[in-house]
């Protein structure tokens, strides 16, 4: 252990760390935008998809074009204790409508309010709820995708790679009876590893972390998942889930990311290849990103994103 100077026991972990500086900046890169929808005319704002008064969603519509469309769902980060459908990284797919396709951005409930699986249930319910009203609203039930970033990456993971699993879903919250499938998926910089050997990451890559673990506090993943168990983690951890069926799968990680390790990302790419075989996923690393990095929200990465749906949704 060591010591902070206001007498605070840290985790030692032998890894290089942000200056407080560098700390002061990472965290106004990071700080949450609240979404301008007022540029998107076509749209409908705080709809139900399920029972609860946390399942709330905003539709965003193109402006053109006969429809059905293809639908983008937007699952927003914040280490599964914060954000909202109206802030995170929405500026990063919402041009999405501008190239024929609905974005859908969903709320979720949050830790530790709730636990592990049960925001999971609440995207997959969503998407269900989307496939119920496909009709309604415009949508193509056939052409779904989904994208997020950090926690918001892990859950699209998770909800592309258990579709149709029924402890992985609970159809109780709505909706029971038609589909979780989806059809491409898109994971910026999310955990896939939970159990990973996070320091050695760090250590083996010399990035920095951004800070230090107190020694008495509970690590985010134990706040959010309600355990600290390495194999309980695994069974959270997307890689955990990989299997020969899973939808395409675009990874997006920046090398410099102090939060999520790149490996994650990296390996799970690994996985897919050894169990899938080559084609099914694309993996993109930035050098010079770190984690959220504001170069994640904006129009070349939507652009990145949108190649990658247009080859399974167009």
């Amino acid at each position: 252990m060591s010591e902070s100077a206001g007498g605070a026991a840290f985790k030692e972990d032998g890894c290089n760390y942000m200056t407080k500086e560098e700390r002061l900046a990472f965290f106004k890169m990071i700080t949450p935008r609240e979404f301008d929808s007022s540029r998107i005319r076509n749209k409908v704002l705080n709809v139900s998809y399920g029972l609860l008064p946390e399942h709330l969603a905003d539709i965003y519509m193109p402006e053109t074009g006969a429809g059905p469309f293809p639908v983008i769902f937007y699952v927003h980060g914040g280490g599964w204790t914060q954000g909202s459908k109206t802030e995170g990284f929405l500026d990063g797919i919402i041009g999405a409508v501008d190239s024929g396709y609905a974005v859908v951005s969903v709320d979720y409930r949050l830790a530790p309010k709730v636990s592990f699986p049960e925001f999971l249930f609440d995207i997959k319910t969503a998407v269900r709820w989307a496939r119920a009203k496909a009709g309604e609203y415009g949508f193509d039930p056939d052409r779904f995708a989904m994208t997020g970033d950090s926690a918001g990456g892990h859950l699209t993971l998770m909800a592309g790679f258990t579709a149709g699993r029924p402890e992985y879903s609970d159809a109780k919250y709505g909706f029971a009876g038609y589909s979780d499938e989806l059809q491409a998926i898109c994971d910026m910089y999310g955990p896939s590893v939970l159990a990973g050997p996070t320091a050695r990451f760090y250590l083996d890559s010399g990035v920095k972390r951004v800070a230090r673990d107190a020694a008495n506090r509970p690590d985010d993943y134990e706040v959010a998942f309600g355990t600290a168990n390495p194999n309980l983690l695994t069974l959270i951890s997307p890689i955990r889930h990989v299997h020969k069926d899973i939808p395409p799968t675009l990874i997006m990680h920046g090398v410099q990311d102090g939060v999520v390790p790149y490996q994650h990302s990296t390996l799970l790419f690994e996985k897919i290849k050894e169990v899938c075989g080559e084609g099914k996923a694309e993996l993109v690393l930035y050098e010079d990103r770190n984690h959220a990095d504001f170069a994640f929200n904006t129009k070349e990465n939507c652009d990145t994103v949108l190649k990658f749906f247009d080859k399974y949704l167009k």
